[in-house]
C-alpha cells in the first residue's frame, strides 16, 4: 500500500512525468509552504519531503501537525531547518541529498552561483547594471573598474562538492587556489591554515557545511586579517560567520568586497535583523535571498532525490 507524503517544496516547474513518477512512489499532496501558519491537514501524512526555504524550524511544535509521520526528507544538503535532535527522539528519521552524494554530483547549481558571485564581486555587475538607469555611461569609470580573476589567490573554506567545482573553474581561469578542510586530502590543490588562507588569499570563499564546528568559525580574527581590497563570498550558511564582527570589520574598512548569499536566522525569518542589514541598504555588501540553488534543473534533481530517498527508506522493510 502506498504512503502518504507532503510535498512542500517549490514544484510549479513540474513535469507532467515528474508527477506521474512520484505518484507511483506515494499519495502525494502538493503544497508550498513557506510558514508554519501553512501548514493544514497532515493527520494522515508518514512522509515529508519539505521545504529548504521554509521561514520555521521543523521542531516538536511543528511535528505536532504530523502524528503519524515517519520520515522527513530535504531535498538541501544544509539541515539547520530541522531539529533533529526533537525528531529522533520521536523515531523519525531525517535526511537530505548529502545521503545520495554520488546522485547529488549532478546539482550544479549552487557551484555556478558561487563562480557567478565571485566574477560579480571583481567586476560589479551589479552597480554597471544600474548606470545606464540612472543615464550615465562611462561617467564613473573610476567606481566601474574592477580586476581580473586570472592571477588571483583564492582561498576556498570547506573543498566539498561545491567547493571543488569552484576550485576546479577558478583554477582554469588562471587563479592560484588553495584551501582549508580538515577533512579532505586534495592531490590538486594546495591546504593551509585557515589563518594562512585569509591572510594570503585575494579571494575568499565559503563553502563548507554548517555544524557546531564551523559555527561562527569567521571571527573579527580572521576577517580583520583580510588583505586590502579582499573579496568574501560566502554561500554556506550565514551563522557560519560571526555577522556582528564583520558588522564591526566593515564599519572600519571600506576596501572590502563582501557577497553573501546567505545570512543568520534565515530559518527562524530573522534574516532582517542580522547587523549587516544597514551595510547592504548602504550598498557596502550585496546580499541575495539564498538563491544559490534556486534553479528549475537544480530544484528538479533534488527533488527526484528526495522521492528516491524516501521510498528506499520508507519501503525498506519491503
Amino acid at each position: 500500500m502506498k504512503k502518504n507524503c507532503l510535498f512542500s517544496a517549490p514544484f510549479s516547474f513540474f513535469r507532467e512525468e515528474d508527477f506521474a513518477k512520484f505518484e507511483k512512489i506515494f499519495n502525494v499532496q502538493y503544497e508550498e509552504i513557506w510558514s508554519e501558519d501553512e501548514i493544514g491537514d497532515c493527520n494522515d501524512i508518514e512522509v515529508w519531503i519539505c521545504n529548504p526555504g521554509q521561514n520555521f524550524t521543523i521542531t516538536d511544535s511543528v511535528l505536532s501537525y504530523f502524528p503519524k509521520i515517519k520520515l522527513i526528507v530535504t531535498p538541501s544538503t544544509g539541515t539547520n531547518h530541522i531539529n533533529k535532535d526533537v525528531c529522533f527522539s520521536k523515531g523519525i528519521k531525517v535526511l537530505g541529498l548529502l545521503d545520495d552524494k554520488n546522485d547529488l554530483q549532478s546539482i550544479r547549481a549552487s557551484s555556478e552561483f558561487t563562480f557567478l558571485l565571485i566574477l560579480n564581486s571583481l567586476r560589479r555587475l551589479d552597480i554597471a547594471l544600474l548606470e545606464y538607469k540612472e543615464k550615465r555611461w562611462r561617467d564613473r569609470e573610476d567606481e566601474l573598474r574592477g580586476f581580473e580573476l586570472y592571477g588571483k589567490k583564492v582561498g576556498i573554506v570547506g573543498l566539498g562538492r561545491n567547493g571543488g567545482n569552484v576550485a576546479r573553474w577558478c583554477k582554469e581561469f588562471g587563479a592560484q587556489v588553495s584551501y582549508f578542510d580538515p577533512y579532505v586530502n586534495s592531490a590538486t590543490f594546495e591546504k593551509i591554515s585557515i589563518e594562512g588562507l585569509f591572510s594570503a588569499s585575494d579571494i575568499i570563499c565559503i563553502t563548507c557545511t554548517l555544524s557546531d564546528e564551523t559555527k561562527s568559525m569567521i571571527n573579527l580574527n580572521l576577517l580583520n586579517s583580510l588583505k586590502k581590497n579582499a573579496v568574501l563570498v560566502n554561500t554556506s550558511r550565514g551563522e557560519v560567520i560571526d555577522e556582528n564582527d564583520l558588522a564591526s570589520v566593515l564599519s572600519n574598512r571600506d576596501d572590502l568586497i563582501i557577497s553573501l548569499d546567505v545570512l543568520s536566522g534565515e530559518v527562524e525569518d530573522a534574516q532582517f535583523n542580522s547587523p549587516l542589514y544597514s551595510y547592504a541598504q548602504d550598498g557596502r555588501l550585496l546580499v541575495t535571498p539564498h538563491i544559490s540553488g534556486a534553479t528549475i534543473d537544480s530544484q528538479l534533481k533534488a527533488a527526484h532525490i528526495s522521492f528516491k530517498l524516501a521510498k528506499n527508506n520508507i519501503y525498506a522493510s519491503k
